[in-house]
């Protein structure tokens, strides 16, 4: 079991972006801007303030229209991505998707998804903080707020090992399996299980922050439609 406790820049981040937002109406939701950013741009520069390695983007409904999202950002900024052909089909897929991609030498994946308004660079360090803190033999760790699991999650790099090796189990089974290796992380703190599934919950978020959110106009020829992507 990997106990040792990895640096920053060893750890792989994966963000989720694969899917197809039906329920706020067929939008890719990363994509929404709050006070003028996008959730994508907002999230990946928290994770660049952190000095960690350039994320992995998993896309999959909506791809051609985050890529176009993304042609406008500068190069050296950019989230390498990869595309899931089937993102309806094995519900794992895409978390395993993403971690073929990652490069071999990390020690320990970090998990965020992409419609997660309020997560910035401080709850991701605390998470990280924790993280390599944590005690022998915790291989997961997992912010827990009032019961509720959240984002983001770390695991070590025999975890990883774990996940690829056994096609369509995700990391809620994993953990299921495995509870003496996962490590709650206990905080009072919204920002890791607050996410965007509905109109209703955009208009909550612009009450409750003052924040102005906007949809942007599709770039020329993108398909937005997520029942043929």
């Amino acid at each position: 079991m990997n106990t040792a406790t990895p640096q920053p820049q060893r750890i792989g981040v994966l963000i989720l972006a694969a899917g197809a937002g039906r329920r706020m109406g067929g939008r890719a939701k990363c994509l929404l801007e709050v006070q003028g950013q996008s959730l994508l741009d907002r999230l990946v520069r928290s994770v660049r303030t952190l000095g960690l390695r350039t994320p992995v983007l998993v896309l999959g409904h909506h791809a051609a229209e985050i890529q176009a999202h993304l042609a406008q950002w500068p190069e050296h900024f950019k989230p390498r991505q990869v595309v899931n052909p089937a993102p309806e089909g094995d519900p794992a897929s895409s978390l395993h998707l993403g971690l073929r991609t990652l490069d071999g030498d990390v020690h320990a994946v970090m998990v965020l998804l992409a419609d997660q308004p309020l997560i910035n660079a401080a709850d991701i360090g605390a998470v990280l903080d924790a993280f390599q803190r944590r005690p022998p033999g915790a291989q997961v760790l997992l912010p827990m707020v009032h019961g509720v699991p959240g984002h983001p999650v770390v695991f070590d790099a025999a975890v990883r090992n774990d996940l690829l090796a056994a096609t369509g189990t995700g990391l809620r089974q994993w953990c299921a399996a495995h509870p003496q290796a996962t490590l709650p992380m206990l905080v009072d703190n919204p920002h890791h299980t607050r996410d965007l599934d509905t109109t209703e919950d955009v208009e909550a978020l612009e009450r409750e922050t003052g924040w102005v959110c906007r949809w942007p106009e599709p770039a020329p020829g993108t398909n937005t439609d997520p029942a043929s992507a």
